[in-house]
């Protein structure tokens, strides 16, 4: 902007200074003269506005940005713990869903459903175990082994909203007090699957040992009674 001001400067006292010579002149080579000054005026225009910086404001990222898993309820009849996966997040996500399991026929509905299910829908969200010490050894070691997954390897995609949520069940078994449950996901902007291990993965946890004391003593019985000191 600096350089079009100056050059107008510049055009001002040429003009003031070769007024008397321009009224002696023909029409034609006024007209000529015009056209030169009006065209070196586009030019500095055009320069001047090259030359101005522009100003971007970054976008603030908002706080409190996490994806969590909360326990959602006890089925005592089938033995299983519904968890709630929630996308507390300022975008959507991306998680790993089963679409097949042993005895059963492998069909498009879980597919058609990943971008149009409801908030709140129920999932068989692709999980992994591994083991999480008590920091306790006596009782780790009599805690039992963390148990394998024996699963097929036919998986999609479900698409979680921002401020949205999936539910999805874990046998009682899975999520004893030594036992971690971890969900792998990505972001709406990142290209890679959820199960990709190209590049960073992001993980959600999900912690046996936080599980309400009353379904502890129902997944964990007697053990975890003493282990607390919990009356009957």
């Amino acid at each position: 902007m600096n350089g079009f001001l100056n050059m107008c400067r510049l055009l001002r006292f040429v003009i003031l200074s070769e007024r008397g010579r321009w009224r002696s002149q023909r029409r034609g080579e006024s007209k000529d003269l015009a056209f030169s000054i009006l065209l070196v005026v586009v030019v500095a225009s055009s320069a001047g506005l090259a030359q101005t910086p522009s100003h971007v404001e970054p976008v603030a990222i908002p706080k409190n940005q996490r994806v969590t898993i909360e326990f959602e309820r006890f089925d005592e009849a089938k033995g299983t713990l519904w968890l709630r996966l929630r996308n507390s997040t300022a975008w959507d996500i991306r998680i790993p869903v089963e679409t097949a399991f042993s005895g059963e026929k492998i069909t498009g509905e879980v597919m058609k459903s990943a971008r149009s299910h409801k908030d709140g829908a129920e999932a068989s969200v692709r999980y992994y175990l591994e083991e999480f010490s008590t920091n306790n050894p006596a009782a780790d070691a009599k805690l039992p082994p963390v148990p394998k997954l024996h699963r097929y390897d036919f998986l999609t995609e479900w698409w979680v909203p921002k401020n949205e949520s999936i539910v999805f069940e874990v046998p009682k078994e899975y999520l004893v007090m030594n036992v971690m449950l971890s969900i792998s996901l990505r972001y709406q902007w990142e290209d890679l699957g959820p199960e990709t291990l190209d590049g960073p993965v992001h993980l959600v946890y999900f912690r046996g040992i936080d599980l309400p004391d009353d379904v502890q003593l129902k997944v964990n019985g007697e053990f975890w009674r003493h282990w607390t000191g919990a009356k009957p």
